[in-house]
């Protein structure tokens, strides 16, 4: 749906939610309502159909299953009245808007998993732990004061009580959605208002002193909230509610606050009265609890993200990202912390740059890949081995003198020569090697990092100039 037309639907949605409810308990009220609704029903399981993916269409059929049910429960009853003659107990409506409830909150949870894909875990402790705050307030308002009349009438209870039990469904699926990662402009924005106005007619009005008006308030501001849900689908971003997110999410100092009222809601209602039955205060202790888990178990979970970033940029700044190897920098510290009578081996590859032009940039990383995992295991696990730009790869013999690293020289020319497979091609590269060591004596004046490597360096060219796929000396360099 393009732009003109979502304003055009907005437009006729809002003067079909005024009229309903200027004219609710009417039939012409009537005739607006359930007419405005069913067409929103159609337009919005026709947008979750035709959608092709099956991890987009399916918050959507939620959605529009959501809204069928929630439609079909509202007709219950001047269906049974009206029509059928007959009277209405209110099960039905109780159990299809339950249904409606469940598919609206499964909708939210469905994209906020898509959305936030591996990054879900923080949001989903945010959310409980808010949610359950929430929920502390809706039961201490809303609930609790009505617990006596329950065993007198069960059914009516519940269908009294069912809005607010169903608003912390959905509360709790829009947090999961707001505190997940993800781009978040017109659909989202028109999804979360949709859910703020649900909430604030199942709460609101009963805050109403008017019946008449109450309803009249009640049934313009639900038609209106599920327009909005349903432009929220036909939004030409609404692709946005359900696309995994590109970066990781950050904490938010505004979320820290709203954490700390959460942990703070339940003491607070704990300790400010004291008529609580048992079974109250007993759940009220329990909320407490679980909230301050939450609460640690969410900054716990921050502090290891934060551990992980830590570790993660530390190797980045030491290791080249193609390889997995050591830098030019970690390379230098390898060497200033190298003992006496280390040895170190400078390479560069031949040929390389003639397989670069046949197999492609992508064919040229997979050898440096393959090359780098051959010399890792060349060597021991307490040399370091390097890629130091381009083709060109030291290594780090700490404490072998000269003998060994021939040795080691010999096997790295040997494994680097061999064939290596990319998208079913064979390619081979050799090397050339320059190799510089320091005595065991050496006091370090003359070998620091700087000249040994340019010593090593040296020496590389000398093997390129006398054939290639060799190793040279540096004090027999030319």
């Amino acid at each position: 749906m393009t732009r003109r037309m979502l304003a055009l639907y907005l437009t006729l949605t809002a003067l079909a939610a005024l009229l309903a409810g200027v004219a609710s308990a009417t039939p012409f009220g009537e005739i607006c309502y359930f007419g405005a609704y069913l067409v929103m029903c159609a337009l919005v399981t026709r947008s979750a159909l035709a959608r092709r993916r099956s991890g987009e269409r399916f918050p959507w059929l939620y959605v529009a299953f959501g809204q069928l049910a929630w439609l079909a429960g509202d007709s219950v009853y001047p269906m049974t009245t009206y029509v059928l003659h007959g009277t209405d107990d209110g099960v039905i409506e109780a159990v299809l808007w339950t249904f409606g409830y469940l598919a609206y909150g499964a909708a939210l949870v469905g994209m906020a998993r898509r959305r936030a894909g591996r990054w879900l875990r923080p949001a989903v402790l945010d959310m409980l732990t808010l949610a359950t705050a929430v929920a502390i307030v809706i039961w201490v308002v809303f609930i609790s004061p009505f617990l006596a009349d329950a065993a007198a009438d069960p059914l009516g209870a519940y269908l009294y009580v069912m809005g607010p039990l169903g608003d912390i469904v959905i509360l709790a699926g829009v947090l999961l959605l707001i505190l997940s990662p993800g781009t978040r402009t017109g659909a989202t924005r028109l999804l979360v208002l949709s859910a703020v106005l649900r909430i604030a007619s199942d709460l609101g009005t009963t805050f109403i002193p008017s019946e008449h008006l109450a309803m009249a308030v009640g049934t313009g501001v639900i038609l209106l909230s599920n327009g909005l849900l349903v432009a929220a689908a036909l939004h030409p971003g609404s692709e946005e509610l359900t696309a995994a997110a590109r970066r990781a999410p950050t904490l938010h100092p505004a979320r820290i606050w709203f954490l700390g009222v959460a942990l703070l809601t339940a003491p607070v209602v704990f300790f400010s009265r004291t008529d609580y039955a048992e079974a109250e205060r007993i759940m009220l202790f329990a909320a407490t609890l679980t909230t301050t888990g939450l609460v640690l178990a969410r900054f716990a979970s921050a502090l290891r993200s934060l551990e992980r970033a830590e570790r993660q940029l530390s190797f980045q700044v030491r290791h080249d990202p193609l390889t997995g190897l050591a830098n030019r920098a970690a390379l230098s510290e390898a060497l200033e912390a190298s003992p006496p009578g280390t040895t170190l081996l400078y390479l560069d590859l031949d040929g390389f740059k003639e397989v670069n032009d046949t197999a492609g940039h992508s064919g040229g990383d997979a050898i440096l890949q393959a090359v780098a995992q051959r010399l890792r295991a060349a060597v021991r696990d307490a040399d370091t081995v390097a890629r130091l730009g381009g083709d060109e790869f030291a290594v780090v013999l700490t404490g072998l003198g000269s003998g060994d690293a021939i040795r080691t020289a010999d096997r790295i020319l040997r494994d680097v020569a061999m064939p290596i497979e990319h998208e079913g091609a064979w390619y081979t590269v050799g090397a050339s090697i320059g190799i510089a060591g320091t005595a065991d004596s050496d006091s370090g004046s003359s070998w620091r990092p700087a000249a040994l490597l340019r010593a090593a360096d040296t020496a590389m060219y000398s093997a390129k100039r006398m054939g290639r796929g060799r190793w040279i000396l540096a004090e027999a360099a030319s």
